[in-house]
Formats: C-alpha cells, structure tokens, sequence
C-alpha cells in the first residue's frame, strides 16, 4: 500500500496499492509526454526511473480499462440536455470526427471531449452529412442541442447550427485582404529572399529577428509578415542589388502601413476569440463593433444559419429576454426551464394565509420567469477542437504513422480529459 493525496485518489481514504501507482504513473508519463508506448520498455528509461519495469502489453491494457471507466464517469456526469461540437479531420487516408460535450455544472461549463472516430469505417461507408450522421448513431447513441458540421448535417438532425466564428472571420479578413494581393505579393518575395542563406546572414548582423512567411490557410500569417516587414524595414538596404527590385515602393510602403494599422482591431478580436469563457453574445457584440469599422466584413460575420436560435440566445445572455419574439422562444423551448416555487415545508397553515395570499401565490407561482439552461456553455467557435487537431499531429510524429485510430482515440481521450481521471481510477480498474 501507498500513501497518496485526498485529492489524488478522489476518496477518504487515502491509500491505492503498489502496483496501481505504479501503472498511474507509467501511464501518464506515456500520455501526457507524448511517448510511444516502447518507452516504458527502453533501456535507458528502466535505467534512470525508480518506476517498476512495465510491458507494452500491460501498459496497453491499464489504458483501455481507464478510457472504459472515464467513459462511464462521463456518462454518469452529463446531465440529460447538453450540446455537441462537431468537426472533421483529415490525416493521411483516414478522416476523423471529433465530438465534444458541452454542458453546465456548478463550477462552470464543460467541454469534455467524448470521441475522434474514423468517419468511414465500413467498405460503403461516406464522406456526406448522411455519412457523419451514421457514424454519430454508431458510436454515439445520443445527440445535443449544439453542433457544428454543416447545414444539411443541421437540417438532418433537427438542431440548431452554431457556426464557427472564427472562421467566419477568418473568410472576412481573406476576402478583405483579396484587392491587397499584388503589394502583399512583393513583401511575400521580398521575406523568401531574406530567408536565403546569404540574406539571412546579413539580417542577423543587425537585428535577430527573422523574415516571416505568409500562409494560405490563416490570415493571421499575413497580419504576422506585415508586423515582421515594418520591423525589418529599417535594416534592409536600399543599395543591395539583389535586394533593390524586391523593396515595395514608398507608395507601397504607406499603403502596407495602413493596411496593418486596419488589422490591429481585427488581430484583437481574433484573439479573444480564442480564450475560454467566451459566449455567443461576447462574439456577437465583438462582430458588431468590427462591423462599424470594416463594413465589408458584413457578408461573412453575419452567416448564421439559425439566426432566429442565435439572436434568442444572444437576447436572454443580454438580460432582454422580455423582448424575445414567439418565434424565438419557440427556439429556446428545449433550453427552458421553470424554476419552483419556495418550499411548502416553511409554508404557513391556510388558514392564516387568507383567500387572497393564497389567490397571489398562485399567480406567481402559475408566472414563475422562466430560466434557460445551457446557453452559456454554447461556444461560439470550434477552436477547442482546432486545439485538439494541433494535439493529434503532435501525437501522430513522423515515427508514429502506424499508430492506429483505436490507440490514437484512446490517447488523446485521456489526454484532453487528463483531469476526470487519476490514481484512484487506476486503482479501480485492477
């Protein structure tokens, strides 16, 4: 027996065995560090840890009996309405559907991620929303108020779609930056050269920063080379020949500056969008502003495909739940919920209450507000799952290619999930 912490094992008795730490600690060590299952086996491991020597087998089997009982804690824990996140991934020949939970709870909302499954998993299976809904009802045997896949995937399941607002605005500031293509094009060319060696050496004499590449995929890349080039500017020579045909024009050079200082307010939103806690009012207040500043941002920020769900949920987050429409709260129907009245144990006897406080507590009691559960918790993007995306290839290293989905689902689950599970789980499962 070990001593280990209250909060470690989760009970009041605070004592797991020997050999339940030990599997707790090979498992995390392995999970949490990104290692390959071999590492509990390597030679120069067993050597430099005092953990007792485990087989790959073992290590394997402790994994899959505690990815069972999160699954089960899980299942016990969600309440009866909650929401899904839903987004496909890519890698190599398999594509993945990732499923998040989102539900309320004392402490704050959940996000726990529930499954990353091979979308296609039988010889006639498909890549269509009727394909994802299958492969929702095979390995998911429930469904949420909240999902994020696409607009027949939505019309299919009956729910209300909550688009991602990151990527809205990610369409927006692309289609923004489209008439800038030529001049950012020249700074483009401009940061491959001095990526050179010859160039690169040069730079280093005078400043350690870097040139800076623009993608294709993320506007934030262009706002990020546009930053690096105003930096850069003043230690790039004129007089350099092979740099001289490459030097955006003092013309070009204004209008990049005007261009960067109308994406500072754009780059803020951005990010905010990224942190937690965010609502779907917070997104739709900060869409609004920038709207002020950038109208031409109106043709993708205000794609919403339930826009009657969504302005219900942004009015009741703005304490103007009085001003909802039939309509909206039509919508906001399966998020309602009543509160009761006072206990009837502290109720005063009916005769001393008299006819008309007992005519006016029934009034009240008939006209109860109603509250709504879960809107809160809805996120107005899908970056947990972009996160969790980052996560899987970091997992899926060059030397990892032949993992298969299985253990790729059973890693990332205890990992994004790290904290519903511990030694008193692995104790458990013996």
């Amino acid at each position: 027996m070990r001593d280990a912490s209250v909060a470690a094992t989760g009970t009041l008795l605070p004592w797991v065995t020997q050999k339940a730490s030990n599997r707790y600690a090979w498992l995390r060590w392995v999970v949490t560090g990104n290692l390959p299952l071999s590492f509990c086996e390597s030679k120069e491991t067993r050597q430099y840890t005092k953990l007792n020597p485990m087989s790959v087998e073992t290590l394997t089997a402790t994994m899959e009996a505690v990815t069972k009982a999160v699954e089960k804690k899980l299942g016990a824990s969600m309440p009866e309405h909650f929401g899904l996140i839903l987004v496909g991934w890519t890698h190599k020949t398999e594509h993945y559907m990732a499923v998040y939970g989102c539900f309320e709870t004392a402490s704050g909302p959940q996000y726990p991620l529930l499954s990353l499954a091979p979308v296609m998993d039988q010889p006639d299976d498909h890549l269509s929303a009727d394909g994802h809904l299958t492969a929702i009802k095979r390995f998911l045997p429930f469904f949420g108020d909240n999902c994020t896949v696409n607009k027949r995937l939505a019309n299919l399941l009956g729910l209300p779609l909550i688009g991602c607002a990151s990527h809205r605005l990610n369409l927006a500031v692309r289609d923004y930056l489209e008439p800038h293509d030529i001049i950012l094009e020249k700074v483009q060319q401009l940061m491959r050269k001095l990526r050179t060696l010859k160039q690169a050496a040069k730079l280093r004499a005078k400043t350690p920063l870097v040139a800076v590449l623009r993608q294709d995929t993320r506007w934030s890349s262009t706002f990020a080379m546009l930053k690096r080039y105003c930096k850069l500017r003043e230690c790039i020579s004129a007089d350099d020949e092979e740099l001289a045909d490459l030097l955006p024009s003092r013309g070009d050079h204004r209008k990049l500056d005007a261009l960067l200082a109308s994406l500072q307010d754009v780059a803020s939103v951005s990010k905010h969008l990224q942190s937690d806690g965010l609502t779907l009012l917070d997104a739709r207040v900060l869409f609004d502003e920038l709207i002020k500043s950038h109208p031409s941002f109106t043709k993708y920020l205000d794609i919403v495909h339930s826009t009657v769900f969504e302005q219900a949920v942004v009015k009741v987050l703005d304490d103007q739940a009085s001003l909802l429409t039939d309509g909206e709260v039509s919508a906001l129907d399966p998020f309602k919920r009543t509160q009761a009245a006072g206990g009837g144990t502290e109720r005063a006897p009916a005769d001393k209450e008299g006819f008309a406080v007992r005519t006016l507590k029934r009034r009240k009691t008939a006209d109860a507000p109603a509250t709504y559960v879960l809107l809160e918790a809805i996120p107005p993007t899908s970056n947990i799952v972009e996160r969790l995306f980052s996560v899987a290839r970091a997992v899926l290293r060059h030397e990892r290619h032949r993992i298969s989905p299985m253990m790729l689902e059973m890693i990332l689950f205890l990992k994004i999930n790290s904290s519903r599970w511990d030694v008193a789980t692995v104790e458990q499962c013996l």
